[in-house]
């Protein structure tokens, strides 16, 4: 690419390159005419290396999101008195190359090696595992002027609007989607028609916060009042969704929807399950209607970097390394308790590494999963121990 001073635009973004998965800094500009948005790279001549990108390239809900996923706030670039910011397990923007072909990549830092020094020169070490990029999978050292820390969240008006555009056009291509009756999506509280698969993302950083999902309104179900926030779901009743453990009892869904879209800008449902009067728990599920919300969804409660917790300090904890794909069908009004009769411990936020509210809510999710893992044990023995009753059984029969 050759250098040049490309404009008045603003260049306010990280964007990820479909060229070459790189991340540079960029300003946008939406085309209503020929409705298009073009990615400016800053300090690149421009037209020639520009992204440009039409509301008709795009086929489905999935590919927009994904699209929109590329995108974040600039990167915070450190100074040298800053180096305790950076910790292991933390995902961070990084350079990659030599003067002439320096470009930015992900990647989690995996060990850190702190060395004395002056507020003026860091001589610290960091390993980082790649995320993506030549190197991805791969562990090597750099100082800390090669790294910066990832912000996360956008709020942009031109990004909203393109969205907006390709929704619209999206809508007007299929008639995949539609208002469900009530009666096809009341029922019973889990599916008759479900897979399970293996996760396939993990805790990559890189997009986790970011994304949108406005413009949805044609899915929502025709529910009551206190329902209606919930979000759609598709004609096929196909949905992709987690199951939490560890929620406070009387933690309210709708106050988890508007968490989580105040949070990653992606409109859930939501669902708190009874629990038994001896468990100090409860269990819910969070419902999207793409995978690609779900990654999205999974790397944000999935986050090294952070716990979500109730005012208590709870942390949510994700049930299985499983998402789930089918028919996820409940009775919505007997899991929503109303707003007004929440207690207050049910109000979430975000902690994040290096603080105390961490360090508690690691080590309340430890003693949860220390006991989640003894009570697995126990389902793996009785259900060895009733299938020797059920052979003694059929043995005596004959």
């Amino acid at each position: 690419m050759t250098a040049f001073n490309a404009g008045n635009v603003s260049y306010k973004f990280d964007y990820r390159s479909t060229n070459d998965d790189a991340w540079y800094n960029c300003g946008i500009v939406l085309d209503h005419e020929k409705q298009q948005l073009r990615v400016k790279f800053e300090h690149f001549k421009p037209i020639e290396n520009d992204e440009v990108f039409s509301i008709t390239d795009f086929k489905d809900q999935d590919q927009l999101d994904e699209f929109i996923a590329r995108f974040r706030p600039v990167s915070l670039v450190l100074d040298d008195n800053e180096c305790s910011r950076v910790i292991e397990g933390m995902t961070v923007c990084a350079t990659y190359g030599d003067e002439d072909s320096l470009r930015y990549f992900d990647a989690v830092v995996d060990a850190v090696y702190y060395k004395e020094h002056t507020a003026k020169k860091c001589l610290c070490n960091y390993m980082l595992f790649w995320q993506h990029g030549p190197q991805e999978g791969n562990i090597t050292a750099t100082k800390l002027e090669n790294i910066s820390l990832i912000s996360y969240g956008v709020d942009d008006l031109i990004l909203s609007e393109f969205s907006k555009l390709v929704e619209e056009n999206l809508r007007g291509k299929s008639s995949e989607f539609f208002l469900i009756p009530k009666s096809s999506f009341l029922s019973k509280i889990t599916s008759s028609n479900e897979t399970l698969l293996p996760q396939e993302f993990g805790s990559v950083g890189h997009s986790s916060l970011v994304g949108h999902s406005k413009g949805k309104e044609r899915f929502f179900l025709e529910l009551s009042d206190q329902d209606r926030d919930m979000g759609g779901v598709k004609e096929t009743g196909r949905h992709h969704y987690i199951i939490l453990e560890n929620l406070e009892r009387d933690l309210c869904p709708t106050l988890m929807m508007m968490f989580i879209h105040e949070q990653t800008e992606i409109t859930a449902q939501a669902y708190v399950f009874p629990n038994l009067s001896m468990e100090t728990y409860a269990r819910g599920a969070i419902v999207v209607e793409s995978k690609s919300n779900l990654k999205r969804l999974y790397e944000f409660i999935n986050n090294p970097n952070q716990f979500i917790v109730s005012s208590t300090g709870r942390p949510w904890v994700i049930a299985e390394d499983k998402h789930r794909i089918g028919n996820f069908k409940t009775n919505l009004q007997g899991l929503q308790p109303r707003v007004e009769n929440v207690n207050t411990d049910s109000e979430l936020k975000v902690v994040w590494l290096g603080t105390e509210e961490y360090r508690n809510a690691k080590q309340l999710k430890d003693l949860f999963i220390e006991y989640r893992n003894h009570l697995n044990g126990l389902a793996q023995r009785l259900e060895k121990e009733e299938d020797k009753v059920k052979k003694k059984m059929k043995t005596d029969s004959h």
